[in-house]
């Protein structure tokens, strides 16, 4: 208890350090966080870094914090609140997670019976109708108390509809908080969604691992789900106390996804198609993405010419001529990206050489909406070419590889050895990061358990996160590396 306790108190004054230097600015910030993360280092690690029930992505935390803030930056998927209790138990009633988003759950006013719901990483809507309410998503699931708690603070009549505009954790799994409630509204989703949840019980080890998310908490059956009570394939309006409501259906981040508009007061909440920088649509860790269809979802709400936007990440939009120029450049954008990757495909080039050639115009690169923050134009070219074609890359020696160990172990032998690998990788780093951190990955799957192999992915990956140029999900990936590698040195 005493160790819990400690590592508690000190996770949180290392996010406390991030939050003082973030509001401070950027170079207060860097500042900040340095100078305070060689204190933490030196006076609180070394007494509990031997303890082995800590977790080696608790330990690489601890004794990086830096690396704290720079996922942070845009792990929060647009909203304002981050919540690193929420964001590690999504699928769970963590009981720190639900303190957490309702310590920092906001409520903005859309209309006269419109409410924007903001919580850490996601928003959900709610509407007031002469026959009860309808809610447009429910979050995560540690969110179920939050949501309803500002439910209640808005309307006390009775949730009539739920719209869960796509299967992702983060819009449908809070809904078991307003079913203990007492509530019991019909449930509304696309077709698809049934078999995405199926494929999250099937999967939900893999899931887990690529969600960077506590295996036992992965929904074991569908019992664990609200699921829908009401299914539709492309279209469905909808009637609700004097209210019209419609939901339109693209495949998207998702093949359930939809967007819901009302068309009496040009309300369009955009769900995942719009996210307020280079949206999610080239995700390594994930399942299939469809930008094709995307692209035409997003010319689909343009057309309906919305006053005000809601997306389901970020901040409301109000004004016809913004959300429009946001829509045009984000439909723009991917069609750029999905031309060109259409075209090297067609010319015959090779896999890699098609999406690293991938960069949006100089009037796209520089637009805010087009942030490369989670996902890069590069990464989205990638997912297209996945849609598309077969799983192998076009090297020939990669449609029936020797092992990566076997590789790994003869790039050693080659080099001289592992200490003058180590040696080149350590120059090499300052001049090709990138090409370093191929050969970290040699040197590792080679030797696993040599202690300098170990602490070289440690330092390579670390500056790789650091570095400008990566991305949120990137990071993650070199994060969960580095965690593993730091599990093998305890």
């Amino acid at each position: 208890m005493k160790l819990f306790l400690k590592l508690a108190g000190l996770l949180f004054a290392i996010v406390l350090i991030f939050l003082i230097g973030f509001y401070s600015g950027k170079s207060n910030r860097s500042y900040t966080v340095d100078s305070m993360a060689e204190k933490l280092k030196h006076n609180l690690m070394n007494p509990i870094s031997d303890a082995a029930q800590i977790s080696g992505r608790k330990l690489v935390l601890l004794e990086n914090p830096e690396i704290i803030g720079r996922i942070m930056e845009g792990g929060s998927f647009g909203n304002d609140d981050f919540s690193v209790a929420a964001a590690q138990n999504m699928f769970s009633k963590n009981e720190s997670a639900i303190e957490d988003i309702i310590d920092k759950t906001s409520i903005q006013q859309v209309s006269a019976n419109v409410w924007l719901i903001r919580m850490p990483i996601v928003n959900c809507t709610l509407i007031e109708t002469a026959k009860g309410l309808v809610l447009i998503d429910t979050g995560m699931k540690p969110a179920g108390p939050a949501l309803l708690k500002a439910i209640r603070s808005i309307s006390k009549k009775p949730i009539h509809t739920i719209i869960y505009t796509h299967g992702h954790v983060d819009h449908c799994y809070g809904t078991w908080a307003l079913m203990e409630a007492g509530e019991n509204p019909q449930i509304i989703a696309q077709s698809n969604i049934k078999a995405r949840f199926e494929r999250y019980v099937q999967l939900r080890g893999s899931i887990a691992k690529y969600m960077s998310q506590p295996s036992e908490q992965l929904p074991h059956n569908l019992t664990e789900i609200v699921l829908p009570t009401r299914y539709f394939d492309n279209e469905l309006s909808l009637e609700i106390g004097g209210e019209e409501i419609v939901l339109k259906h693209f495949n998207g981040e998702t093949d359930d996804q939809l967007f819901v508009w009302l068309p009496a007061q040009r309300i369009l909440l955009a769900a995942d198609y719009y996210q307020g920088f280079l949206p999610n649509a080239g995700n390594g860790k994930r399942v299939q993405r469809y930008v094709d269809d995307w692209i035409v979802a997003l010319k689909t709400m343009a057309a309906l010419k919305p006053d005000i936007m809601l997306p389901s990440h970020g901040e409301k939009i109000k004004g016809s001529e913004i959300i429009q120029k946001d829509l045009r450049i984000l439909t723009e954008a991917l069609e750029y990206i999905f031309n060109k990757t259409i075209n090297g495909l067609n010319a015959g080039l090779r896999k890699d050489q098609i999406f690293q050639s991938i960069e949006l115009p100089e009037h796209l690169k520089n637009y805010p909406l087009l942030k490369e923050q989670y996902v890069t134009a590069k990464d989205i070219s990638k997912m297209i070419i996945r849609q598309y074609t077969g799983w192998w890359d076009d090297i020939p020696s990669h449609w029936s590889p020797a092992s990566i160990e076997a590789q790994a172990k003869q790039i050693v032998a080659l080099s001289g050895g592992m200490d003058k690998l180590i040696l080149f990788i350590r120059k090499l780093t300052n001049q090709d990061l990138a090409l370093a951190a191929h050969f970290t990955d040699w040197a590792y799957f080679a030797e696993p358990q040599n202690s300098d192999v170990q602490q070289l992915v440690l330092d390579i990956y670390k500056r790789r996160i650091m570095s400008d140029e990566s991305v949120t999900q990137e990071m993650l990936v070199y994060l969960d590396h580095m965690a593993a590698v730091r599990e093998q040195m305890k």
